[in-house]
């Protein structure tokens, strides 16, 4: 009989260490920031880089099927400095993707960060535990987070 093999053995195999953000990973991040009220027009536009909101929605509904290691690492920084955060509503608009991104997430029952094991997000196979729920946050987003950021 023989033991079964660690459930980190797919990205060791495939040359990807698991310190670093997987693709599921960077989907549930990007959910996370949804549920919490940030739009994909928003969340690429804190990215930059030519980041379109097309792409956003594609990696965060879960049809993309490969993000480059760089686009990887930024959403989670952007993560990282967001995950708590809510976006600006001072204008119309700015509530109106709010509002879009919130019924979403409610929809899809997207937790945010605070609902995600961190230390499981990037391994294979990871499903939160929690749904939506409504949140406040701790603040208000900032405009470039990622100020200061490798590229």
């Amino acid at each position: 009989m023989t033991a079964p093999l660690p459930d980190n053995i797919w990205w060791t195999t495939r040359g990807i260490p698991p310190s670093h953000p997987s693709v599921r990973g960077t989907m549930w991040r990007l959910r996370a920031l949804t549920a919490i009220g940030h739009s994909p027009e928003r969340i690429a536009a804190a990215l930059g880089r030519r980041v379109t909101a097309r792409q956003i929605r594609q990696i965060r509904n879960g049809s993309a099927t490969t993000v480059s290691l760089t686009l990887r690492r930024r959403i989670a920084w952007l993560y990282e400095a967001w995950w708590d955060k809510v976006p600006p509503t001072c204008t119309p608009a700015e509530l109106h993707a709010q509002a879009v991104a919130l019924g979403l997430a409610k929809k899809m029952r997207w937790c945010t960060g605070a609902g995600l094991d961190d230390d499981e997000l990037d391994q294979p196979g990871f499903v939160p535990k929690a749904g939506w729920q409504p949140a406040t946050g701790t603040g208000l987003a900032g405009d470039r987070p990622l100020v200061g950021v490798p590229r």
